[in-house]
């Protein structure tokens, strides 16, 4: 069985959709007490914790995580990175907590990851801040596949789009490319499928 770390967890968004694709949700990083008390009701068997500049690689193992069937999703702080904000980038201090994303894999050595961010990660820095998520996940041993996708598509009545960065351990690069050009599940109108071309952004078929 897969177990699985959803880190800024909010109210446990990526926990749910865990969880309804049979995996076990071990615990969750998430700062803010009233999305802990949401994350308390729906994942009573989750270790919680609080703060993601503190939580090691080690007691993430010690909840039950097991980096070999393991799966850690991160929606680290966009403020920094939105079109509307400032724009600071990695360097700013809310969405620069991505490097503790990038040390937890590391210290866990995880199978997989999924990363999620607003679109504006692909032109921050004129695109310097992406190159340097893909060149740091890659540096530490994983190959990797992204594409920008739209909630519309996926039964939520909204349009919402957002970055998504899967990666898996060692050298094997289709898999990530699999899991984020699969179709399947997805709903749409007839329209769908050349949208979604025109929103893709790119995803490697080899590894980095």
């Amino acid at each position: 069985m897969l177990t699985g770390v959803s880190l800024f967890a909010g109210i446990g968004g990526f926990d749910l959709a865990m969880q309804r694709q049979g995996v076990k949700v071990v615990a969750s990083v998430e700062i803010d007490k009233k999305c802990n008390e949401v994350l308390a009701q729906h994942f009573p068997d989750a270790t919680q914790f609080t703060d993601v500049t503190t939580v090691k690689g080690e007691d993430l193992i010690n909840a039950g995580f097991t980096p070999r069937t393991g799966i850690i999703t991160g929606g680290f702080p966009c403020q920094d990175l939105s079109v509307a904000g400032k724009r600071a980038g990695l360097a700013g201090e809310r969405s620069g907590l991505f490097w503790e994303i990038a040390r937890i894999v590391d210290e866990t050595q995880t199978e997989y990851f999924i990363i999620e961010n607003v679109p504006g990660l692909l032109s921050s820095n004129k695109g310097a801040d992406f190159g340097v998520v893909i060149g740091t996940m890659a540096d530490i041993g994983y190959s990797l596949g992204w594409r920008v996708l739209d909630a519309q598509h996926f039964g939520v009545p909204q349009r919402r789009k957002r970055v998504f960065i899967v990666g898996r351990r060692g050298t094997d690069s289709t898999s990530p490319a699999e899991i984020l050009f699969n179709n399947q599940g997805s709903r749409g109108r007839a329209s769908q499928k050349q949208q979604e071309r025109q929103e893709i952004t790119e995803s490697l078929a080899r590894s980095i």
